[in-house]
């Protein structure tokens, strides 16, 4: 049995040699150092965002038969369209981003064939393109999707606390507020145009589901089709293969379209690397002649397939090792993402969605949480306090501001970060104005410019233009992001009355203010004879809890727009009774 020392003395010796290896070049900020290129839109950019239209086969609008019988509808959005002819008709996969959309990719397809078509079946790969269903629909058509795709689709979009947050990052993220020509104009179809928001959608429910991690067989169209588990992006995601055709239909399973989004800046649940790892690891053990994914390029032929397969599974692994490797040499998140190493071939020019940075930190993240190595991040002081006393210690706003506008005007990578990072001081301090703000612009657009990656992108250029005083959503100007919040999360009567009952209820937990709430008490029940459901409903302790077992209050008979009134405040809980006014009170509104 080794000694103390000599067990301390190797470990010593391992931690030098991991700290001196060369064999591993520093990777470090990758995506920001390509050429600048200018797109057709006249946007200033590298040259991977520039060609990842091409890169994706989405640079024009087009229908392609990629093998007999199966057609790629693609270059309305990022998000294809395909059609599989069977015996008894055709099957849709996936519907695109809205009505408008999804009518032109109809009449394309039968433009193609020369006739008209009977849809007998539509599948959805998962919750994000569903929007133009209702084109496609044909009288006795099926829809097909996993049994959680419509309460995924409802946090998302409908009555949730957190949908106002996720659409304003969306909104920020694919640079929907951008200018759609000039140099801050989106230069790819990463980044959306309004209409995604404010087109017409066509969702239709899907009236067979799937069980959650089960491979199942159906009949679709006449077509033998199994249902392969495939949760990458969202936990909804299938992937459907078709052993007469050996064809894959997938989501995100693409390695031939760049490095798949691990992790997107707009915040979503966390994608574990290990599960898009056995989701291609089910896909490469079927016989697949053909893959046409949602994303990016069809794949033809067995290599192709296997190899586009292996490199998407591969990324995803590395990333998954090589933090969990950088965790057991004692590292934190931003070292790790400081030091990770991923082979040329599968890193260079592929960052054009996300970037291998943001991804490490994401699987740290999950792993070890917030916390890194540094005690002062256990409790550390205010975002104000700290920054003011940050910028005294540098000698005053005035220096920092002309530090921060020395660094823009340098132009360079470098200059530009540092230049944000004291300007992200003086926004904690409530001191940015004038010239900071400028800088602030300036150091923004020159990372957004530099970027490959379009979420970067989409983040950078909507700061640079927020300070510049250049966003309005409609006729409203946005001088804080925070607005975009306000404006996606309202709840409103039409939103409450298209959510499900369910929803609506547990809403209310989100609106109590546990300061307003402190030391006020109520219990009911309510029964909703339509639904043929009842809650029992206590406030407590700054919650409201809501259960299926009957409390000790009294029970109310409602319906569905009862209840919505009261969230929507156009009804009071003390009109319901006067013991149920401390609920009113302990409501931020």
């Amino acid at each position: 049995m080794l000694k103390l020392d000599n067990i301390f003395t190797a470990t010593l010796l391992s931690l030098s040699l991991a700290g001196t290896a060369v064999a591993n070049p520093n990777q470090y900020g990758m995506s920001l150092h390509s050429e600048l290129t200018t797109a057709a839109n006249r946007a200033i950019t590298t040259a991977p965002q520039a060609n990842v239209d091409g890169t994706w086969g989405i640079a024009e609008k087009h229908v392609t038969e990629v093998a007999e019988g199966i057609f790629r509808i693609a270059g309305w959005g990022i998000g294809n369209v395909i059609a599989v002819e069977g015996p008894e008709g055709w099957l849709i996969i996936d519907t695109g981003d809205d009505v408008a959309q999804a009518t032109e990719q109809r009449t394309a397809l039968e433009q193609k064939l020369g006739h008209k078509i009977q849809v007998a079946g539509i599948a959805y790969t998962h919750s994000h393109y569903v929007w133009g269903t209702t084109v496609w629909m044909d009288e006795g058509a099926e829809v097909y999707a996993h049994e959680d795709l419509l309460p995924n689709l409802m946090a998302d979009t409908g009555i949730s606390v957190l949908s106002g947050n996720f659409n304003a990052r969306a909104l920020i993220q694919f640079g929907i507020l951008h200018p759609t020509e000039g140099s801050d104009a989106f230069p790819s179809k990463l980044g959306f145009s309004m209409e995604k928001l404010t087109g017409e959608k066509g969702f239709v429910p899907p009236t067979v589901t799937f069980k959650d991690g089960e491979i199942e067989t159906h009949t679709i169209a006449g077509l033998t089709v199994e249902v392969l588990p495939s949760p990458t992006d969202v936990l909804d995601s299938v992937a459907y293969y078709f052993p007469e055709k050996k064809l894959l239909v997938s989501n995100a399973l693409n390695g031939g379209g760049g490095l798949f989004n691990l992790y997107t800046l707009r915040g979503d649940i966390y994608r574990d690397p290990m599960r898009l790892v056995a989701a291609a690891d089910l896909a490469l053990s079927r016989d697949i002649d053909v893959m046409v994914d949602i994303h990016g390029p069809a794949q033809v032929g067995k290599e192709n397939v296997r190899a586009s397969l292996e490199i998407f599974r591969d990324s995803m692994q590395l990333i998954h090792d090589q933090t969990y490797r950088g965790i057991g040499m004692g590292k934190d998140a931003q070292e790790i993402a400081e030091w990770i190493y991923m082979p040329e071939r599968m890193r260079t020019n592929n960052e054009t969605y996300g970037q291998v940075e943001s991804h490490a930190k994401q699987v740290y993240n999950a792993r070890i949480g917030w916390m890194g190595r540094d005690v002062y991040e256990i409790n550390p002081l205010p975002k104000a306090e700290q920054a003011r006393k940050v910028v005294e210690a540098m000698g005053g706003v005035d220096a920092v501001v002309a530090l921060a506008k020395a660094a823009s005007d340098q132009g360079d990578i470098a200059s530009s970060q540092w230049s944000l990072f004291l300007t992200s001081y003086l926004q904690d301090m409530g001191a940015l104005n004038g010239e900071a703000k400028q800088a602030r612009a300036d150091a923004a657009r020159i990372l957004g410019q530099h970027t490959t990656s379009a979420n970067a992108r989409g983040f950078y250029i909507s700061e640079a233009l927020l300070q510049e005083g250049k966003v309005a959503f409609g006729n409203q100007a946005i001088t804080d992001y925070r607005q975009l919040n306000q404006i996606f999360g309202a709840v409103t009567a039409d939103k409450l009355a298209a959510s499900p009952l369910r929803e609506n209820v547990n809403y209310l937990r989100f609106m109590v203010d546990s300061r307003l709430a402190e030391g006020k008490h109520a219990e009911f029940n309510v029964n909703f004879a339509k639904e043929g459901v009842s809650y029992a409903i206590a406030l407590r302790n700054g919650v409201v809890a809501i259960t299926d077992r009957q409390n000790n209050g009294r029970t109310f008979e409602l319906s569905k727009a009862d209840w919505d009134a009261l969230i929507l405040g156009t009804k009071t809980f003390a009109g319901l009774h006067s013991s149920l006014g401390v609920i009113d009170t302990a409501i931020g509104r």
